[in-house]
């Protein structure tokens, strides 16, 4: 890729100043012509130095200070698209730029448009000609050599001065001739411009005493030539006498798809006059054969002869054309020679040869380059081998990862001189691995070591580091967001916080930028979703079948882990280890679960113990139970597995008083402090004469924390206490879930049987999510009176426990069916009748038979119905019940009512008719 650019911007500064060339061939629209160069031959041009400049100027006949306009107005005016400006149509069409928006494309035009570096190779110097000027008639002003033939059409001016002054426009006629006033006509055409300047200036002292003569060119003439051949638009075309080979291929529109570019011929009179090699010009800059044209001259364009590809390690991969007897070296040369990068001992040559490709392997080193070649050889260079032989890697939470030097008796301890100056504030100084790879069959196997250790100089933490080693330090934190809560962090600037978030806002929109590029079609993300590869998921889950992992772990995106984790810098080693099986059968991977701070999967490293293995894990936490830890192992015995159980005392191990080996696919149990978590938090609200959250012991009632809190106050109201649990709001949770599945099965089954009420497909979704909706509450029905009373009803608490005591309460509400609910207070002797009259009465749709009462505490009661409107309703009712009046599912109005008998009536005096009249 980078070969091709420079390639492309070589061949457009080329263009460039042949475009500027051609500017010498229009006449009075100097302006116009310049208007018509793009941005980017003008960035071309100004990129050259001022001396390149002039010289340029002086080459191809353009005046340097109409460049320098040129460039200040292109600063001053923004760039002209593709339908503005002097542009020919020829140019239009070979720059055409494929604007359609991605999702438009087809599948072979967007790998495509994404994959730049895998396009096809192009044959080199094709781009040199990409448009053409809108005019050729010749320039006023522009310099003429020495050199240049006069002819019929050239215009001279004579500026006479002396004893009196006076200017001239003296135009050649058709017999050669120019004609000055009291001097008489004076042949010039076919005099060189030199020698015309001399013959008029002699004539003018001879002939006039005491007057001198400055002679310049006025007007050119024009010529027409023809460009014929594989030229882009052969013809003929009238250019100025100044046009050279090069420029009348520019005046054509360059050449066609099948060109030379090798052997470009000028014919003159028949005869060819010179062959012009466009490499030489492309390649070296040597523009000798690119004579001046005469009237009626041919530039031929012959069609391209032996073409050659070079791919891979060079400067300017292409395909190149090859004149006979070039030799390999020369194509070297035209790609512009190799790259650093190039494995010069296993050059691929492919070769058509007795109709069957054959692959021949060239040693740059030692066979000679001078080997010529043939039409069709496709050469590739290929690179040197990525990785980096004599060194040794480190990777993680160092200050400076990389490759460093390997010599004899290298340590950690080179690498990793201190720790402040080598090591990240954040890096774990008790955990560091070694991967060592083996020449033969590259298997791995890790080694680990002691960080802190190390750089101090401990022999046997400070390991001897072999070639191409891999040395890998983590972090101390598994959460990126862990990693960034440091005290160093509040020493920030202000623009050292603004820069850090403009980076996270970056890297947010590097990882949406393609997907929104794409199309902003959900069908289309999720299907990227879908071919997108998630490797370590994938890993997870096999490692996780390896150790029978069942248990549902919290499942982190990859956004949680820091950077240097264990999971992140573990995750290419583990994949390794993964496919690489011992002599036994066993996997060299061990798994370390319950009271470490980093549970997981980690490799086994040598001479693993017990030890070893929690200090990868992180170290233990707090809650570790000491005196006893197990090991699960898997041991084959008679071509059968059978798992075993070895207990070992923890304390011992990290005494270093007991060293527990470890084997492969072992897995190792740390066990937590019996009755570690026997602290649980209750909260007591309301009135409680020390409300508050209280931290108790397990196994405690409700009637001792009670006591603790000081009792009730002397406004509380018992009765209406209201006691949660967070075990009973998650059953009553998923008792909601179901409830709305059930529902569903049943709506679905009654659509399909078609019984019951046709309910709308929405109506039913809204329904359901309503009820889904719906707050779980948790609430334990208790009598609180008497766990205070006796004790009789003692409830054992539960973390998360809630006890809500309200204040007095004296009131008594009614809710559903009733004309206005409300609250009323409560009248001792007041029945529930007068209430629900109180409340304006029941609605026509109210169910009377399934009135219930919701009492203080909780519970439900349901009246009986011969004692509604007895005298001793009225003990039914107590302050802060609540009476609920249900609607009556079954309601039918009295129209319907009446509709439905008049139906009855009649089908059944149709019936009786029809009887009478048998």
């Amino acid at each position: 890729m980078k070969a091709w650019l420079q390639t492309t911007l070589t061949a457009a500064g080329l263009a460039c100043l042949l475009f500027a060339a051609a500017v010498t061939t229009a006449p009075r629209a100097q302006a116009q012509d310049l208007s018509s160069l793009t941005p980017q031959q003008i960035q071309q041009i100004q990129k050259l130095p001022r001396a390149q400049q002039e010289a340029i100027a002086r080459q191809f006949g353009v005046n340097l200070s109409d460049i320098e306009a040129m460039m200040k107005s292109s600063k001053a005016q923004p760039a002209p698209t593709a339908t503005t400006g002097e542009r020919s149509s020829a140019m239009a069409e070979r720059e055409t730029v494929d604007t359609r928006p991605l999702n438009e494309l087809s599948p072979g035009e967007l790998a495509e448009r994404l994959a730049e570096d895998d396009k096809e190779l192009q044959p080199f110097g094709y781009n040199l000609f990409q448009g053409e000027p809108s005019t050729f008639a010749p320039m006023a002003n522009a310099p003429v050599p020495s050199n240049y033939l006069l002819g019929v059409g050239d215009t001279l001016r004579v500026q006479l001065y002396g004893k009196e002054n006076r200017s001239i426009e003296a135009a050649i006629d058709n017999e050669g001739r120019i004609v000055i006033e009291n001097l008489g006509p004076i042949t010039v055409a076919g005099l060189r411009y030199d020698e015309a300047k001399a013959l008029i200036q002699s004539t003018v002292r001879e002939r006039m005493i005491g007057m001198e003569a400055a002679v310049s060119m006025g007007e050119l003439r024009s010529m027409q030539i023809f460009v014929v051949g594989e030229a882009y638009k052969p013809g003929a075309y009238t250019v100025s006498s100044l046009t050279t080979m090069s420029q009348a291929l520019f005046v054509s529109g360059g050449v066609s798809d099948i060109a030379s570019l090798r052997n470009v011929q000028l014919k003159r009179n028949g005869k060819t006059v010179v062959t012009f090699d466009l490499y030489k010009l492309l390649t070296e800059g040597d523009a000798s054969n690119d004579l001046r044209l005469q009237a009626g001259d041919v530039v031929f364009i012959p069609t391209r002869g032996d073409m050659v590809s070079i791919a891979g390690e060079v400067l300017r991969p292409a395909i190149y054309e090859m004149l006979p007897g070039e030799t390999l070296a020369d194509a070297l040369s035209y790609a512009g020679g190799l790259l650093p990068t190039a494995y010069r001992k296993s050059v691929q040559l492919q070769r058509i040869s007795d109709g069957s490709r054959r692959v021949q392997t060239i040693d740059l080193t030692r066979t000679d380059v001078t080997q010529p070649l043939q039409g069709g050889d496709a050469i590739k260079v290929l690179s040197v081998a990525e990785d980096t032989v004599d060194s040794v890697m480190l990777v993680g939470a160092a200050v400076r990862p990389g490759v460093y030097e390997w010599r004899d008796d290298l340590t950690v301890q080179d690498i990793l001189p201190s720790v402040e100056g080598a090591l990240l504030p954040i890096t774990d100084l008790s955990y560091g691995i070694v991967v060592r790879r083996s020449n033969d069959r590259r298997m791995i196997k890790v080694l680990q070591f002691d960080v802190a250790a190390a750089i101090n100089g401990v022999a046997a933490e400070n390991l001897s580091l072999e070639p191409r080693d891999q040395v890998v330090v983590f972090s101390r934190y598994e959460a990126a967001q862990a990693e960034e809560n440091q005290l160093s962090a509040w020493l920030k600037t202000e623009s050292d916080r603004a820069r850090e978030e403009r980076e996270r806002v970056l890297d947010v929109y590097r990882k949406q930028y393609l997907q929104k590029l794409i199309t902003d079609d959900l069908a289309f993300d999720q299907l990227l979703e879908q071919t997108t590869p998630e490797r370590s998921a994938e890993l997870d889950d096999q490692l996780s079948s390896l150790f029978a992992i069942t248990d549902e772990r919290e499942q982190r995106s990859e956004d949680y882990y820091a950077k240097f984790s264990r999971h992140n810098l573990l995750q290419p080693i583990l994949y390794q280890l993964r496919n690489q099986y011992s002599s036994t059968g066993t996997l060299p991977l061990v798994y370390i679960d319950g009271e470490v701070r980093y549970p997981g999967i980690y490799p086994l490293v040598a001479d693993a113990d017990a030890q070893q293995a929690i200090v990868a894990a992180g170290g233990l936490k707090e809650s570790a139970y000491l005196a006893r830890a197990e090991i699960t192992r898997t041991v084959i015995a008679d071509g059968e597995a059978s798992a075993e159980y070895r207990p070992f005392n923890l304390a011992h191990v990290l005494r270093d008083e007991l060293e527990v080996p470890l084997k492969g696919r072992d897995r190792i149990q740390i066990l937590s402090i019996p009755q570690w978590q026997n602290t649980l938090q209750v909260r007591l609200e309301g009135e409680v004469r020390f409300p508050g959250t209280y931290t108790i012991r397990r196994g405690e009632t409700l009637e001792g924390l009670l006591e603790r809190a000081g009792g009730l106050t002397e406004y509380a109201f018992i009765d209406g206490a209201i006691f949660t649990r967070v075990d009973l709001r998650d059953a009553e949770r998923r008792r909601l879930d179901e409830l709305a599945q059930q529902l569903r099965r049943e709506i679905a089954s009654n659509v399909i049987t078609d019984t019951g009420a046709q309910v709308a497909y929405s109506e039913m979704n809204q329904l359901l999510r309503d009820l889904t909706n719906i707050d779980a509450v948790g609430r334990l029905i208790i009598d609180l009176k008497s766990v205070i009373a006796d004790g009789g009803s003692s409830l054992q608490l539960k973390d998360g426990d809630r006890l809500h005591v309200p204040t007095v309460q004296n009131t008594v509400s009614i809710i559903g069916e009733v004309q206005l609910a409300s609250s009323y207070q409560y009248q001792p002797g007041v029945s529930l009748e007068d209430y629900i009259q109180r409340a304006g009465g029941m609605r026509q749709k109210a169910d009377d038979e399934r009135i219930y009462i919701v009492k203080a505490n909780g519970r439900v009661t349901v009246p009986e119905r011969r004692s509604w409107f007895a005298s001793g309703s009225y003990q039914q009712i107590e302050p802060g019940d609540t009476i609920v009046v249900p609607m009556d599912t079954q309601y039918m109005n009295n129209i319907e009512v009446w509709t439905t008998a008049t139906q009855i009536m009649y089908q059944v005096g149709v019936a009786l008719a029809a009887l009478s009249g048998l």
